[in-house]
Formats: structure tokens, C-alpha cells, sequence
């Protein structure tokens, strides 16, 4: 027969009193709209940004002093700009680029006054080697200019095929086909990833690992300075008195970091919907083909269930550790000097995960990805851009599972050790004579 009494606090009683605590603050709903609304802004930019661009024509002017070869010109770099992409209507599609021939001097003076986006002039030197000069008018655009790039290379061609002798026998021009073969790329229903796909689960793999490091800092920091303002209004000593040091940690830890991931849920879990549907939406917005280079494809179920995973583990390695720093502090204000070494752990996570995003994965990074607390940024990254055994993604959310526990351990005697320490600057000495005492 148990002899608890009823009254004291266990840690379910803990986490649901900071979780009420939490949300009921008067900054949480603002600050949690207000949130919303921006990821929401910044979800739906790209398909803004095509609503808005989408109705004009950007003129390039075409000048040389060959009238033939200036018309040449202007025919290929129509042909190659003004594609219309899939699924488009071509009665109501609209060319983006407007190409004419012109003048030097009419030229010149349109870019001048901004009337065209540049000018791409055309001559033949006496070696019969083609020279194009693309102006702008300020810094070009790199898009655009690979495409004039392109059309330059195609000109050129067609010119020297042109000024062959009459007799030659040459079989029409064909454009020769260009593929990207990568090896160790992440695959879809057991096909290759293509280029879009790669690019867009780069993307995506950019967004996740951000939103995880976000939500280690801040919120982890919510449970460290929740913990601090208890131990600095001397509250903390009436609780400890009533509940174990793990009731207390885990109550804390789940508590706050509930409320924290209520409000990041709100804020997140809209914009994500938006992002894998942004296709869909962009199509009933804009009509058909006006998904086409869409930033988001290929997000599939198995891929937000793995980030689940490995920000929840990886969220909670980190609480566990703020809670524990959060004890030693005798005030709030002095836990800017225990949080740079944590806010250094998880930068470098972040910046491994972005070198495997990047094409900079080596062996040393596949290492990484199963050493928490890297491993939660890492393997999330690795399987977002690169094939990824099944075996590897178990063995590091089960090393990441372990070094939970054993953080959880060491937590909790730290923090019964910490809570009652007061006067003392903290430090590593203080952490490591504070975990041997309460052992």
C-alpha cells in the first residue's frame, strides 16, 4: 500500500502544470500567430513570385552589323527562351522573352532607359569565329545569361554549319542529349532521384535541418530559463521537497517542451502542408504548367515521418542537457554562459548536415551521423540527398535512443545536485563535483 501523499507532485502533475503555464501566457497565441502567418508568407513566395512575373515579358534586343546573322540570332535565342512547359496551353500561353532586332544606337538607348533587359550583339570576325557580347544594364541576371550563353553556342553552330562548302553532305542539325549521372543519390519507389527531385529534396533538406536547429536552441532554452526562474524564486525548494529529482527533470523537460513544440507545430505543420502541396496549388492558382520548377517535389510520407523521428529524439537529448544547466544557475541571466557551449554543439551538427546537402559528404561525415548529438542533423540530411541503408538509420536512432537514457541519468543527478546550489559560478568543474556528490 503506497503512502505517497496525494497532494505531492508526480511528473505528469509537473508537465501538465508548465504546459498550462506556457500556453497560457499572454505572448504565447500573439507570438504564435504572428509566426504563423510568416512561415505561411514564406511558403506560399514562390508561388507569389510566379503570380507576379508571370504576366510580364522581358525584352532582349538583338543588333548586328550582318543583318542575316542578326535575324539568325534572334530566330535561335527565341527558340531557346520561349519553351512552354508542360501541361501549358499554347493558345494562351505567353512567351517570357520578346526578342527583336534592332540598332546599336536604338539598342543601346533602350537599356539605357530600361526599356529592354539586354542587348546581345552579335559579330563575325575576320577568323568567321562569332563574337556575342551580352549587355546589361547593372549586375546581369545568371539565369538569363546562361540561357543567352546557350544561345550564343547554338548560333554559332548553325552559322558554321551554314558556311560549309554546297556540296557537303551534313544530316540536319540535332541537339545533343545531356543527362547528369550521379551515383550514391536517394531514390524514389526504388527509382534515382532526377535532377528537380534532387534539387528539391536539397531544398527541403535545407528547411528541416533549420527548423530543427531552431527549435534545440529556443525551446531548449525555454526549459533551461523555466528551470532557472524557479531555482532563482526559491520555489524550487518546496518542490524538490515534494518530488523526486526525476519526477521534476522529466516533468520539466515534457511540460515545457510540449508547449514549445505546440507552438512550433502550429507554426510548422502549415507551411510544410503548403510546401508538399505548393504543385497542386500553384496549378489552381495559375493554370496548368505553372507547377513546372515547383522547389518542392518528391516529399513523400516516409520522409516526414524520418524527420518526426529524429527531431523528437533529437530535441529531447538537447532538453534533457538545458534542464540540467538550467539547475546550476542561480539567475536567469547567467545562462548565456552555459548555453554557448551547447549552442556550439548543435552549429556544428548544422553545419555538417549542410556539407552533406551541399555534395560535401566524406567518410568523417557518415561517421557523424551516428555520434549524437550530431546524428539527429546529419542522418536526417543524409537521408534526405543520398541512399541510406535501412540497417544505418536503425543503428542511429538506437545509439541515439541509448545516449538518451544514459543522458537521462546523468541528468538527473545533476539536477538534483543543481537545484540546491546556490552562490556558485558555474561551470564544467562545478557540473562534474555536483553529478559525483548526488552519486
Amino acid at each position: 500500500m503506497s503512502t505517497r501523499d496525494p497532494l505531492m507532485p508526480n511528473a505528469g502533475i509537473v508537465a501538465r502544470r508548465e504546459y498550462r503555464d506556457r500556453v497560457r501566457g499572454p505572448l504565447f497565441l500573439a507570438s504564435t500567430v504572428v509566426l504563423m502567418g510568416l512561415a505561411l508568407l514564406v511558403a506560399l513566395a514562390p508561388i507569389g513570385i510566379r503570380s507576379v512575373s508571370r504576366g510580364t515579358v522581358t525584352r532582349i534586343a538583338v543588333v548586328s552589323r550582318d543583318a542575316a546573322l542578326g535575324q539568325k540570332a534572334a530566330v535561335v535565342a527565341d527558340s531557346l527562351l520561349n519553351q512552354a512547359p508542360g501541361g501549358a496551353d499554347p493558345v494562351t500561353w505567353q512567351k517570357p522573352f520578346r526578342i527583336e532586332v534592332a540598332s546599336d544606337q536604338a539598342a543601346q538607348t533602350a537599356l539605357e532607359r530600361g526599356q529592354v533587359a539586354g542587348v546581345m550583339a552579335v559579330e563575325r570576325l575576320p577568323s568567321r569565329q562569332l563574337d556575342v557580347v551580352f549587355r546589361t544594364n547593372g549586375v546581369a541576371d545568371a539565369g538569363r545569361t546562361q540561357l543567352v550563353g546557350f544561345a550564343a553556342i547554338a548560333v554559332g553552330i548553325l552559322d558554321w554549319t551554314a558556311g560549309l562548302p554546297a556540296n557537303s553532305q551534313l544530316d540536319p542539325f540535332q541537339t545533343p542529349a545531356f543527362r547528369v549521372d550521379s551515383i550514391n543519390t536517394a531514390a524514389d519507389s526504388g527509382r534515382p532521384l532526377d535532377s528537380q527531385q534532387a534539387a528539391s529534396r536539397g531544398f527541403l533538406g535545407i528547411v528541416f535541418v533549420v527548423l530543427l536547429f531552431m527549435t534545440v536552441v529556443i525551446y531548449g532554452m525555454w526549459v533551461a530559463s523555466g528551470v532557472a526562474a524557479e531555482k532563482s524564486s526559491r520555489v524550487m525548494e518546496l518542490m524538490i521537497s515534494a518530488a523526486s529529482p526525476r519526477q521534476m527533470l522529466t516533468g520539466k523537460v515534457l511540460g515545457i517542451g510540449a508547449a514549445g513544440l505546440t507552438q512550433y507545430l502550429a507554426i510548422a505543420l502549415p507551411a510544410l502542408l503548403v510546401l508538399a502541396f505548393q504543385d497542386r496549388i500553384a496549378e489552381a492558382i495559375l493554370g496548368p504548367g505553372s507547377s513546372e520548377g515547383a522547389p518542392i517535389v518528391g516529399l513523400t510520407p516516409a520522409l516526414l515521418a524520418g524527420y518526426g523521428v529524429f527531431f523528437l529524439l533529437g530535441f529531447g537529448l538537447f532538453a534533457l542537457i538545458y534542464a540540467a544547466m538550467g539547475s546550476f544557475v542561480s539567475r536567469p541571466d547567467d545562462l548565456q554562459t552555459l548555453s554557448l557551449p551547447l549552442s556550439l554543439l548543435a552549429i556544428t551538427g548544422y553545419v555538417l548536415a549542410v556539407a552533406v546537402l551541399t555534395g560535401g559528404a566524406g567518410a568523417w561525415v557518415r561517421f557523424a551521423s551516428f555520434v549524437p548529438p550530431f546524428s539527429p542533423f546529419v542522418m536526417l540530411a543524409r537521408i534526405m540527398v543520398t541512399a541510406v541503408q535501412p540497417w544505418e538509420v536503425v543503428l542511429s536512432v538506437g545509439i541515439l535512443v541509448v545516449a538518451i537514457a544514459l543522458v537521462s541519468v546523468v541528468a538527473t543527478r545533476m539536477y538534483a545536485a543543481g537545484v540546491l546550489l546556490y552562490g556558485q559560478r558555474p561551470g564544467v568543474r562545478a557540473f562534474v563535483a555536483a553529478a559525483r556528490r548526488a552519486g
